[in-house]
């Protein structure tokens, strides 16, 4: 098999994989947002309920990244290996969130979408909200590197037994 084949069907399993990550991520911290009444002057808060979502999603993520997207089984260094690059990836993520709230990247993005798309604005009022929007360009920027990092923890060895 190609090097390319390999990794490109590994990324799109990864994307998959990383899609419904995602979705339960965003909807974690969504919904705890709306539940709680947080805005994005709300810092702290955000940050935390942002945590609570990763976390959520973190725990689905490891087994189905070792079994469907890596196709590889688990070991204790892999596992270190899946946490240490998602203490990493979470690191990233809260300094990105945290960026992007400083600079007003939210209200920068609501404002987009009532002005460019005021029908998905009509459809969707929760895309208006800006700390809802917030987690967005963080996972475009943090996805990639994530997905570098996994995969070379979780196939760290399965190329010698091959």
């Amino acid at each position: 098999m190609r090097l390319a084949e390999k990794y490109g069907a590994q990324f799109a399993r990864f994307f998959v994989v990383g899609v419904g990550a995602t979705i339960v991520h965003w909807g974690c911290y969504a919904g705890v947002n709306r539940l709680l009444g947080l805005t994005e002057c709300d810092q702290a808060a955000l940050n935390l309920s942002y945590a609570f979502g990763y976390i959520v999603s973190f725990l689905g993520n490891y087994a189905a990244s070792l079994r469907w997207t890596f196709r590889t089984s688990g070991s204790l260094s892999k596992g270190a290996g899946f946490a240490f690059s998602h203490v990493i990836n979470a690191t990233l993520h809260f300094l990105l969130l945290n960026l992007f709230i400083r600079i007003g990247m939210g209200s920068f993005l609501a404002s987009g979408i009532v002005c460019y798309t005021p029908w998905l604005a009509e459809h969707f009022p929760i895309l208006t909200s800006p700390d809802t929007l917030l987690p967005l360009p963080v996972f475009v920027i943090a996805v990639p590197i994530n997905f570098l990092m996994v995969r070379f923890f979780l196939t760290r060895g399965d190329e010698k037994k091959a």
